[in-house]
């Protein structure tokens, strides 16, 4: 199966983020959003990245972009003619 993008996206900015010291509650709420795709979830985690002080939202950004960038699943999902039936885990 398939997982949307965006599910992906807000599950690896939700285990960026959990990473990092004292962030549990806004892992929480973007593990929320990747989980259920709520919109009032992702707006609330939305929300607590945007509170986050600069370098500590662009660090989180940064690591989120390794993990979508290292997820050869999500990458082969998106390419136009990948077979199905051969897709990576």
């Amino acid at each position: 199966m398939i997982t949307p993008p965006e599910t992906r996206f807000f599950a690896a900015l939700a285990a960026a983020l959990s990473a990092r010291p004292g962030a549990a509650a806004e892992a929480a709420g973007l593990a929320e959003a990747a989980a259920t795709g709520d919109p009032a979830a992702i707006a609330e985690a939305q929300r607590a990245l945007a509170a986050l002080p600069d370098a500590d939202r662009d660090a989180v950004l940064a690591d989120t972009h390794r993990r979508l960038r290292e997820d050869v699943a999500a990458i082969w999902d998106l390419l136009p003619g990948a077979p199905r039936q051969t897709r990576p885990t």
